[in-house]
């Protein structure tokens, strides 16, 4: 059709004013005086390879089809300078990712996250993500994919999953290849400019494509380290037992200031080391003329070790994050009003912190991700030149994922007392004074301890926990297209699909034979039970108590000597200054080993599955679809045109299966483990209990969405395309939100009375109490999916060699919305008491307005240009997309959808000579909304917004052809070396900064 178009004067205006674009006379399309027949004749003549041959493919995809799309093609995949895919796709318009240490994960499509990604056309599993629909893309190796597709409207015959769009993932077609053996290989060395590993990259791959059969396999390995030094905490909120700041930091004379704080005040420095492998192969043979069979496996894996050290000056005295002391510079930002019991509050931000901290910790850790993924697919499809088509397809899947993570922390805690001056009276700790100035790009730290050894870093203590999440997907789908010529319908598309995804889910915890009924001489223990071990399955405990490196006699504890032999001085903190002779802390690589770890600190460690954590959902999918094409030459106005009309209905039903248990109950005696002393009383610790088992409960809903679709396509012009667009979309929810049950954690607090047990510094009598801090229940087995109307115009002109300027208009009305939140829940204290709440996060279905905006793409390659720029092209695009999520900040600002940014524009130029091809990237984003932070405070909860700063990101390349299959090539990423720094709220209130490096690669491509 598009090549039989004609020129029509009224039809380019009516192009021009479908979105009010003026489209460029006709006589702009000539060149060095040669008619467009000519050029165009002169072009077929030319041999286009490297990054002007795959600019040229993406413009085909996106002129070619029946939606908006836009793609990327394997020598885009091949010669960028990245790493993951995630990184490639940030070029397309539209199209904003997200980084975890320099790396692209994720991505959404016009400001959403629900996405659907698909591999070859069909669903898959990926492990990262292994309960999403989505993808995290740090585990799929770019050398393994040939070419992506982004679909930004959607017809019947597309998978329904994606609100905003669809991520098509294509694999290599061993018939796409040229006749007889295609081989090729590519080697990579590269190095950070903060971590000292070097890193390595291997991809290799072969096929055959002959008269009646074609294979091709593949594979890649690659080993990397990138610098992870982050500042990262809560925000927590000062002086709300106080009632306000009885100090008056801010010297303002109002004594109702609260003040946004961290809960510690310290570094989090790791490295990451990424180890990952994956093959693929595919294979097709014609059985017949007419029916030709094709099979593909995709496996992925690796293996993710995330190794540091954690400081820590403690940012909580007793039960209040009050440590702040005068000198701190702080910054008032708004005033909230006094509301039921809570009284008007002034919160001010935090610049220059002077903090009394009553301990500090050195935290060593190793947290682990292991996943791995095995996709398959065989397909039959019939084509006998005849007026109708079919294919039967069967998709498996299986993915498996394993987060575990082991720590030891070493310190000397707050209530530590020893006799340190030999009076006979135990002595309280000595807090720690420390400046941390947080105005600076890099937040600096000022003390005067001598962190690197044990005097003041005498206590330790170690646990280990982790998840193991596992699923299955199966497929059955029958595809089928008759073609006729009634008016002007060309075609029908039609369809069934059955698919069915197991996903499970469970916790587990090294518990270690640690516990005693008092480890001190507690009025509260018969003292003929001090010290002495707890009997059966009350020894067990989840988080061990503090053990000191010289041993403890009365409890019959061994010096820990060869523990203490293995301390060591870190002292890598990247970027924050202040540290000095560093902190004593593990080896990190020693706690890899989590069970032998364990077994090391605590001889009898065990790991527990937590049947409280675990849980189970099956999600089967049926659904249906057809779709009816058609085409007209003569058209409207004497303007062609295309398009389709279709409807695809999906039923899906859901079973979730969860634990059944009361956080506050007591449980009785023989049916679980740990709980220390007061559990052989009935009355155990929350923090300490795990069940042996518990009874579960079955949830079963079932939802039907009916997904109508339209998509017309104008052709004023045989280079113009106008597009119309529209969809009703769904998305299925993360099926976290939907199975998880409730957890809480736990922290003490004093409670005075005067039958307490303890007395403090002024001779006031307290006991202390447990009671839950904060916790989750974000499993809903009821929640909806995400349901929004899809609009879509737009303007494409196609001028010139792979050229396109390109105009959309977009709008997503988001019927219904999944968000996660925090809610106020009331909970007794250990004693049965109800004093206080606690905020729990929970998905509830919510209204969001809008989604709208408008996005610019254009490309070109400068054939007319002299000399040497004739060899060069540029690719560049703009987005605009403003959405409201229906929630609102403090003030009553309205939040945007998670991952958001407004503004998004990249920039690419590049060379391509007959040997030398270079490429510079640049892609910006303005502020991303991260969600809303959580605010860890038993007064009423308060809606703080978590954003990411704005930020850019420079990449480039340098490709040189030594010989015909040969080439060798440098990359880098991150050439400005951009920080990712979120803030709470205000812009003036750093919540957390991590430090993503540069990163330089060379490598060699090797062809036959």
């Amino acid at each position: 059709m598009k090549n039989k178009l004609t020129r029509n004067p009224l039809s380019v205006w009516v192009a021009a004013l479908s979105l009010g674009v003026a489209v460029v006379p006709a006589g702009a399309q000539e060149s060095d005086g040669r008619s467009e027949a000519e050029v165009g004749e002169a072009m077929e003549q030319i041999e286009v390879t490297g990054i002007r041959a795959s600019q040229r493919q993406s413009v085909d995809v996106k002129r070619n089809s029946e939606v908006i799309v836009d793609s990327i093609v394997a020598e885009d995949i091949g010669k960028l300078p990245d790493v993951t895919i995630a990184d490639s796709l940030q070029r397309v318009t539209g199209v904003q990712i997200q980084r975890t240490a320099g790396e692209g994960t994720s991505l959404n499509v016009r400001g959403m996250l629900q996405v659907l990604t698909t591999l070859n056309g069909e669903q898959f599993l990926s492990p990262w993500t292994i309960t999403d629909v989505g993808a995290n893309y740090s585990d799929i190796p770019a050398s393994m994919i040939s070419g992506v597709d982004v679909y930004k409207s959607q017809g019947a015959a597309l998978s329904a999953g994606g609100i905003s769009g669809v991520v098509d993932l294509k694999t290599r077609n061993p018939r796409d290849l040229e006749s007889g053996w295609t081989g090729a290989m590519n080697v990579e060395g590269s190095q950070g400019s903060i971590t000292e590993d070097d890193n390595y990259s291997a991809d290799t791959f072969v096929g055959f494509n002959g008269e009646r059969f074609g294979f091709t396999l593949g594979a890649f390995k690659s080993n990397s380290n990138s610098a992870n030094y982050q500042i990262w905490e809560d925000m927590r909120l000062g002086f709300v037992n106080a009632g306000g700041d009885p100090l008056d930091l801010n010297g303002n004379g109002d004594l109702n200031d609260r003040y946004l704080v961290p809960g510690g005040y310290g570094v989090n420095a790791y490295v990451m080391e990424r180890e990952r492998e994956g093959y693929a192969g595919s294979f097709q043979f014609d059985i017949s003329p007419s029916l030709e069979l094709s099979a593909d496996v995709f496996y992925t894996k690796m293996d993710q070790f995330d190794r540091g050290v954690e400081t820590n000056f403690n940012g909580m005295n007793s039960d209040n994050y009050d440590v702040l002391r005068p000198g701190t510079i702080t910054s008032r930002e708004v005033v909230l009003p006094a509301e039921g019991d809570t009284p008007e509050r002034v919160i001010n931000s935090l610049q220059v912190a002077v903090v009394e901290a009553p301990d500090f910790q050195a935290t060593t850790q190793s947290i682990q991700n292991h996943t791995d993924a095995l996709n398959a697919n065989i397909e039959l499809k019939f084509d006998n030149g005849g007026p109708f088509t079919g294919s039967l397809r069967y998709v498996r899947g299986k993915a498996e994922k394993t987060y575990e993570k082991a720590v030891f922390q070493q310190g000397t805690p707050e209530w530590y007392w020893v006799d340190e001056d030999g009076d006979g009276m135990d002595d309280p700790v000595e807090p720690f004074w420390v400046t941390v100035d947080f105005r600076d790009e890099y937040p600096s730290f000022l003390f005067d301890e001598d962190l690197s050894g044990t005097d003041r870093l005498n206590l330790f203590q170690g646990f280990g926990e982790g998840t193991e999440q596992e699923a299955t997907l199966d497929v059955f789908r029958a595809d089928g297209s008759y073609q006729f010529d009634i008016a002007s319908f060309t075609s029908v598309d039609f369809g069934l699909r059955h698919g069915r995804r197991d996903v499970e889910s469970q916790r587990f915890i090294y518990m270690t034979p640690t516990g005693y009924y008092s480890t001190w001489a507690d009025p509260n223990v018969p003292e003929e039970l001090w010290y002495q071990p707890l009997p059966g399955d009350f020894v067990w405990q989840q988080y061990p108590d503090w053990n000191d490196f010289a041993g403890n006699a009365q409890l019959g504890i061994e010096p820990f000597d060869a523990l203490r032999d293995m301390l060591i001085s870190y002292n890598d903190f990247g970027p924050f200054k202040g540290w000095g002779d560093g902190v004593a802390a593990l080896d990190p690589k020693a706690l890899d080993d989590v069970n032998g770890f364990m077994n090391f600190l605590y001889p009898g460690a065990q790991r527990f599955v937590d049947p409280s954590r675990a849980y189970s959902v099956t999600e089967d999918e049926t659904s249906a679809y057809g779709q009816l094409n058609f085409a007209n030459e003569s058209g409207v106005f004497g303007i062609p045109f295309e398009g389709n009309l279709g409807l695809r209905v999906v039923e899906t039903r859901r079973e979730v299966v969860n634990a059944v248990y009361d956080q506050q109950a007591v449980p009785e005696e023989g049916n679980y483990y740990g709980g220390g002393y007061p559990a052989t009383y009935g009355q155990p610790q929350g923090w300490q209990i795990m069940y042996k088992s518990l009874g579960t409960e079955t949830t079963k809903t079932s939802f039907t969405d009916v997904l109508p679709s339209a998509n017309i396509n104008f052709f004023p012009r045989e280079d113009v395309i106008v597009r119309f667009g529209y969809a009703e979309t769904m998305s299925r929810n993360d099926l976290v939100n939907v199975g998880e049950g409730e957890t809480l954690w736990y922290q003490e607090y004093r409670v005075y009375t005067p039958d307490g047990n303890q007395v403090d510094e002024n001779g006031e009598r307290y006991k202390m109490v447990t009671s839950p801090g904060g916790g989750n229940h974000q499993g809903n087995p009821h929640v909806k999916p995400w349901r929004a109307n899809n609009y879509n115009v737009s303007t494409e002109w196609y001028f010139g060699e792979g050229g396109i300027l390109g105009l959309g208009l977009f709008l997503i009305e988001v019927e219904s919305a999944t968000q996660t939140l925090q809610e106020a829940r009331a909970y007794p204290d250990s004693d049965g008491v109800v004093r206080r709440t606690a905020n729990i996060w929970t998905t509830k279905n919510v209204p969001a307005s809008d989604l709208k905006g408008f996005e610019v793409g254009y490309k070109q390659a400068f054939r007319s240009l002299p000399g040497l720029l004739a060899n060069t092209g540029i690719e560049a695009n703009y987005t605009y997309s403003d959405n409201d999520s229906g929630s609102v900040d403090l003030v009553g600002n309205s939040f945007p959808l998670n991952s958001n940014s407004k503004h998004q524009a990249n920039m690419i130029l590049w060379y391509q000579g007959d040997r030398l091809s270079t490429r510079l990237a640049y892609n910006w984003r303005s502020d991303i909304f991260q969600g809303e932070a959580g605010l860890n405070t038993n007064e009423a909860p308060i809606s703080l917004g978590n954003w990411a700063e704005a930020a850019g990101y420079l990449d480039a390349s340098i490709n040189y052809d030594l010989f015909d299959n040969v080439s060798v090539y440098l990359q880098g990423t991150n050439l400005t070396e951009t920080n990712y720094r979120n803030y709470a709220q205000f812009e003036s209130q750093l919540r957390s900064i991590n430090v993503q490096e540069r990163r330089l690669a060379l490598g060699v491509r090797m062809r036959m």
